[in-house]
């Protein structure tokens, strides 16, 4: 019998429960499992609450996402079909109790509720559960999180509600954590506790989610800052407006197509919004592409990364250097076909393109440009970066002009699509391509200086670009402006601090002007290291020395440090072989770990999740030989489970059950 631990089951955590189960499902030699899962909430919808507001939605459309394997899949082991988010909605299983059989109509291209979508994954959860085989026995528990991790005898013990729990192999996938506040900021919330006494209405609100409860004190008194002009800002908009009663409506036909206008309910806050760019996200285009279209690159290829690495003495890369001028390539070779096409036709485009891969340089390139497109309307990466003219920088006044229309023009490019609006095409290849930049700096692939750089000035960046709301987010945006409820014209460099004397937070445009709010809101989801963990499981882990944080040399980039195989290594740098870690656990060591599975494109999720669990099989498989051989052995058999070396700590921060045959799927096919 193998024990086998996941703590936390979450998607990541779910897509580890899929893998051992068709690992498990493929398993000729049926050597019993028994698998315990924990988590402190239900299982599958992790950060994807089901009990949370429906205007609270899921960042992309429903036909690109998915919890399943499919065959684009490489290295990630058997496969277990299931359905994607899309299909599951259309089907009978995903609609609402009382609708008819069979398939309902749904937008494959629209964006539904994270608490929808945390419905799928409890779903998937069950679906998985159903299928796994008769010799694999599983345990759950979600009354408590875990509260402990030690190597014991040899095993892993698992410390939850009170109990200890033998373990074999552990897969640790806790997902999102809260952090532990910095001493700047322990010093401003007493400082605000303090101010209580004179303004009882003063509010610092450090951690946003959830979001009902962060801002459940608000009312329609209070004048409320947000810090930061991101995903995160967009949710709070929708709980402190639409949640309450407002409504967002067509303008009339005086107005161009798209336009809204709100309709305040009277029970929202005033909201300031500021960041250091001055600009919030720009909107993500209608998709075109459907489920399966990606942008391949021609330029910036996996091919062309190792190619690099191997002539780079070290093997690490200069992000700005080597990797940017090969991106920047493809983003225009997306550009100028999309512009092309629009602007003449089809032969154009593909004449064009083929030029442009034949060019030997730089140079070759801009002159081909230079011979098709008038300067005006090409591509610029300085003006995507900054795209503020120092006219709009005269007065706040003629900054919110500006900045309203460049928001009006983002919809407008938003509305032609991610295929025929040539800017969007081209921000577009920055999520397309990401498996290839992931491949550039995953497992210390840049140099520190490099990855410094690629995380506090191109990530932001690539967020703003290619990593922005629904275009109807842009819209509500510019409504709620229309209507007084929202201003967001403190323009670049804006910056907020709490004035003791005032008893009050301040607000501190661009122009030396300021605004008061008794409310702030530091609109960023943590993300935080092992140190910075505020979980007692991170911490005792930390303490024995069993996880360490990641380093890139003197840089520590985020999470804890793993091998490619998932495995964790422990302060003493010993690789764990019956540890593994996946998901924002490890986001520093790899690159971008909380996207979404995206159906047919070989998803890194599943590829990470596939080797883990083939890697533990493969252990399992081993041990089983080994048992069998053992009446033959003089001696006893060697271990095979490696722990940590030794408990001491390196960083003390802190003193069902037999399963069903595969049943018959009735669900729509895409």
């Amino acid at each position: 019998m193998h024990k086998i631990a996941i703590i936390g089951l979450g998607p990541r955590g779910l897509s580890v429960f899929d893998r051992i189960i068709a690992y498990a499902r493929n398993d000729t030699s049926a050597s019993p499992l028994e698998l315990y899962i924990f988590d402190g909430k239900e299982f599958g919808p992790g950060c994807h609450t089901t009990d949370q507001g429906s205007h609270l939605l899921v960042n992309t459309v429903a036909c690109q996402m998915t919890q399943f394997s499919d065959d684009t899949v490489r290295g990630g082991g058997p496969l277990l079909y299931g359905p994607a988010f899309a299909d599951w909605l259309s089907s009978k299983s995903g609609s609402a109790p009382d609708a008819p059989a069979g398939r309902v109509d749904i937008d494959r291209n629209g964006y539904y509720s994270r608490a929808l979508f945390g419905d799928y994954l409890r779903w998937c959860f069950d679906y998985v559960k159903k299928l796994a085989p008769p010799h694999v026995t599983i345990y759950l528990h979600n009354f408590s999180t875990v509260e402990d991790l030690e190597w014991k005898g040899g095993g892993w013990q698992v410390s939850y509600d009170g109990q200890g729990y033998l373990a074999d192999f552990v897969f640790l996938t806790t997902g999102h954590a809260r952090k532990v506040p910095t001493e700047r900021e322990r010093e401003l919330m007493s400082k605000v506790e303090a101010g209580r006494m004179r303004n009882p209405r003063l509010q610092l609100v450090l951690e946003p989610y959830p979001i009902r409860n962060a801002v459940s004190g608000v009312t329609e008194r209070d004048t409320v800052a947000i810090e930061g002009i991101g995903l995160t800002t967009f949710d709070l908009l929708a709980q402190l407006t639409s949640a309450r009663g407002g409504a967002f409506e067509p303008c009339g036909k005086t107005e161009p197509a798209g336009r809204l206008r709100y309709r305040p309910s009277g029970k929202e806050p005033r909201i300031l919004l500021y960041a250091r760019s001055g600009l919030p996200l720009t909107a993500r285009a209608a998709n075109q592409k459907g489920v399966f279209g990606q942008y391949k690159a021609k330029f910036l290829t996996l091919a062309k990364v190792e190619e690099l690495r191997a002539a780079t003495p070290g093997g690490q890369l200069d992000f700005q250097r080597q990797i940017m001028p090969l991106l920047l390539c493809d983003m225009q070779f997306a550009y100028y076909f999309s512009y092309l096409h629009q602007r003449h036709d089809r032969l154009t485009a593909l004449v064009f393109s083929n030029e442009f891969l034949a060019a030997d340089s730089a140079a070759a390139r801009q002159t081909l440009i230079d011979k098709r497109v008038p300067r005006r309307d090409q591509l610029s990466w300085e003006a995507m970066v900054n795209p503020v003219p120092a006219r709009a920088l005269q007065s706040r006044r003629q900054y919110d002009d500006w900045l309203r229309g460049y928001l009006w023009r983002d919809v407008e490019q938003a509305l032609l699509g991610n295929l025929n609006s040539p800017v969007k095409s081209a921000c577009d290849v920055l999520r397309d391509v990401r498996d290839v930049i992931r491949s550039a700096i995953d497992f210390a692939g840049l140099t520190e200086e490099s990855h410094r750089w690629l995380l506090g000035e191109f990530l932001p960046i690539m967020n703003r670009l290619a990593v922005g709301p629904p275009k109807e987010r842009i819209q509500q945006l510019l409504a709620l402006m229309d209507a007084g409820v929202v201003s967001a014209d403190f323009g670049p460099g804006a910056r907020g601090v709490y004035d003791e004397d005032a008893g009050c937070f301040v607000v501190r445009d661009h122009w030396g002007g300021s605004e008061q709010a008794n409310v702030l809101v530091r609109a960023r989801a943590s993300l935080p290291g092992p140190l910075e963990d505020r979980s007692p499981l991170m911490r005792k882990m930390v303490k024995r020395g069993i996880v360490k944080p990641f380093m890139n040399g003197a840089f520590h980039p985020g999470g804890i440090t793993v091998d490619r195989n998932m495995n964790v290594v422990g302060a003493d740098s010993a690789v764990q072989d019956t540890l593994w870690a996946l998901g924002t656990l490890v986001e520093g060591c790899k690159f971008y770990t909380f996207v979404l599975p995206r159906p047919g494109a070989n998803s890194t999720t599943m590829v990470d999740a596939g080797r883990a669990v083939g890697r533990m099989m493969e252990a399992i498989a081993q041990r089983d030989r080994q048992d069998e051989a053992l009446p033959a052995m003089d001696g006893p058999a060697p271990a095979l489970a490696a722990g940590p070396a030794a408990p001491a700590c390196a960083f003390d921060a802190w003193p069902q059950q037999a399963g069903a045959p595969l049943p018959a799927n009735d669900l729509a096919a895409a």
